[in-house]
């Protein structure tokens, strides 16, 4: 899969993930239990934990956290921006040689031209 396609296949998931977060009104920090501790019943808690595990990788508990895919977006993108480096510093291929004159092409007029306008770029020129 070429860097540009899995950049694409990331913000994909990531606009996919936030929908199912959306369709369920819930955001990163919606509370999925009501004030007595039970599971809410106006959202599917199961589908808002799976995106937002997809979407965050807790890492300790002190709250601190990843959010993977936009991790996973930036090296992408730190990886197209190396091989573009890449190709605008790499020397330029050299041309074929027209020294055999079987590679030599014959250019055949197109158009012909029966007068200049006095005054004109061509005129000038």
């Amino acid at each position: 899969m070429n860097l540009m396609a899995k950049k694409d296949a990331i913000e994909k998931e990531i606009r996919e993930q936030q929908a199912l977060l959306n369709s369920n009104s819930s955001t990163m920090t919606t509370e999925l239990v009501d004030r007595d501790g039970f599971p809410r019943g106006d959202i599917d808690v199961f589908t808002v934990r799976h995106a937002r595990v997809r979407l965050i990788d807790t890492i300790s508990s002190v709250n601190v956290s990843i959010i993977e895919l936009r991790n996973d977006l930036a090296a992408v993108t730190e990886e197209i921006a190396v091989a573009l480096q890449n190709v605008f510093n790499s020397p330029p291929e050299p041309e074929p040689s027209t020294d055999s004159p079987e590679q030599v092409e014959t250019l055949k007029p197109f158009a012909r031209v029966d007068g200049v306008a006095p005054g004109s770029p061509a005129n000038e020129a």
